[in-house]
């Protein structure tokens, strides 16, 4: 493995992938259980962020530049949220308000250039929706869905994109693997918020600005009916719903990531 890769792979996995364990490993002995998922996937994350790209200005000079601040205020809303219990109507109305609040901060500049408004009411139904449904998901889905994002961002998008979808890959992985054979620490409300708006931020900044292939994408979606379809099937069968809903949910992501990799191929010759 030349020195490039081996620097990339230090950047998007190694690095983030520590940053993340450590958080995790704190807060578990600390107790402090229901935050600290989100604190680790904002920090995994954001320590690749950081050695990936490498910008941190307000405003920002690009649109991942609102990564980092949408994280944050996500973080410290959702952060309260696990602690004291919003209403269910109060908590899908504040999801839906910074779903909206993250599509329009991304695409701001395109919006003054004539943006479709259809195309933004798609962008925000996309990522509302991936929020609810990262909020009901506690398998392997979600990472899953997180490693393809990579793959198609990489492959029809841009290597930038494709690295910090790695990155977020890696935390989740992290996490996953954590919290197997059984839950250590919860993701809370504060976790599905963080992911979701990194996840939702990446692919929306792939789809605009980077031309990311829009099919593969919204196939990642069917991922999280595996797990699901696993718990209807088997309710009283933690090991193999776990085992099933990987199963099924890594199918629609091979399709998405052959899908992607293929138009790359066509394009290279």
């Amino acid at each position: 493995m030349g020195p490039l890769l081996l620097s990339m792979a230090r950047e998007t996995v190694l690095w983030p992938l520590s940053a993340t364990l450590a958080v995790m490993i704190a807060g578990f002995f600390l107790r402090g259980k229901a935050p600290v998922s989100a604190f680790a996937t904002g920090i995994g994350f954001l320590v690749g962020y950081t050695l990936i790209y490498g910008i941190h200005a307000f405003p920002p000079p690009e649109a991942q530049g609102w990564i980092p601040f949408l994280i944050l205020l996500n973080f410290l809303v959702f952060y309260f949220d696990d602690r004291i219990g919003f209403p269910g109507t109060i908590r899908l109305a504040l999801q839906g308000l910074f779903s909206a609040a993250g599509v329009i901060l991304i695409s701001f500049p395109l919006v003054k250039t004539g943006f479709s408004p259809v195309t933004l009411l798609m962008a925000f139904a996309l990522w509302f929706g991936l929020w609810i449904i990262i909020e009901r998901q506690d398998g392997p889905a979600l990472f899953l869905a997180a490693a393809g994002n990579a793959i198609v961002s990489a492959a029809t998008g841009s290597t930038l994109l494709g690295q910090l979808g790695g990155v977020l890959a890696a935390v989740l992985g992290t996490q996953l693997l954590f919290n197997i054979p059984r839950t250590r620490v919860p993701p809370g409300h504060a976790g599905a918020a963080v992911s979701a708006t990194i996840m939702g931020s990446l692919m929306l900044i792939g789809h605009v600005y980077a031309g990311t292939a829009l099919f593969p994408s919204l196939l990642l979606f069917a991922a999280f009916i595996g797990p699901f379809a696993a718990r209807r099937l088997f309710p009283d069968r933690e090991i193999t719903q776990f085992a099933l809903g990987a199963l099924l949910a890594l199918i629609p992501v091979a399709i998405a990531s052959i899908v992607a990799i293929k138009s790359y191929l066509s394009q290279e010759y």
